[in-house]
């Protein structure tokens, strides 16, 4: 286990084939090998814990009970997919970077943030230099990376619905955020439905073989229940508007 101080040493970790553990969440996420590491890297030394209101900055080791607490005012799809995030003592532990940086298909926060147009910092092995990235890209970096930094993107007025098991903190079958901009427009992102975060035309959803099958759902009823809530998001969001 290696704990850089400087992003010179992240890079010879990272370069060495480190993998970042972002606690048990990211041991069980796609973020890690099927079997562990030979160097697993811990990003508590470099000084990621802060929130900048301003720039909208949060970094990586932030606690998700931290960022519920953070000036989320105009990114409502955001504080409803945090609040939505396992249980209350679990987001006292788990870190945005790890959310982030372990790309769970079944995330809440990624189409919370990616409507909003959120960006991550990273640093990869074959690059020494920080470099910032549209969220939705991060899907396909090619490992080892570390998330940094998320920025949260520009507000505006969104809102944010999941469909999930019968207890309250079973992971979402269907996830979607939706903005709406100033011209009438929205963008939509769906999770959870699909392998990863995708942005979704409301009018033209994608064809049933893209949406995921398993024993928990199937594609059919995923794809239905995304095109659901959508139409109650449209809805919700020109509450907003007229509010």
């Amino acid at each position: 286990m290696l704990v850089p101080k400087t992003l010179d040493e992240l890079h010879s970790a990272l370069s060495q084939g480190g993998q970042v553990v972002g606690g048990g969440a990211g041991i069980m996420s796609g973020a890690m090998h099927p079997r562990p590491p030979a160097v697993a890297i811990d990003l508590s030394g470099l000084g990621l814990e802060g929130m900048d209101p301003v720039a909208g900055h949060v970094g990586a080791m932030v606690r998700l009970a931290a960022l519920e607490r953070f000036e989320l005012a105009g990114r409502n799809a955001v504080a409803a997919a945090v609040a939505a995030t396992a249980s209350p003592t679990a987001r006292r532990l788990i870190t945005v970077g790890g959310v982030l940086g372990g790309r769970l298909h079944g995330g809440d926060l990624t189409p919370a943030l990616a409507v909003h147009g959120a960006c991550v910092q990273v640093l990869t092995r074959d690059a020494p230099k920080l470099r910032w990235l549209p969220l939705l890209d991060l899907a396909d970096l090619a490992r080892p990376f570390a998330v940094l930094r998320v920025t949260l993107g520009a507000a505006g007025p969104s809102a944010f619905r999941r469909i999930a098991g019968h207890q309250t903190v079973a992971p979402s079958l269907v996830s979607v955020a939706g903005l709406r901009h100033p011209n009438g427009t929205h963008t939509f992102c769906v999770s959870a439905a699909t392998p990863r975060a995708v942005l979704v035309d409301a009018e033209r959803l994608p064809p049933v073989e893209k949406f995921l099958d398993d024993h928990r759902a199937s594609a059919a009823y995923r794809r239905e229940m995304t095109s659901v809530l959508i139409s109650q998001l449209t809805q919700e969001l020109a509450g907003l508007e007229a509010a």
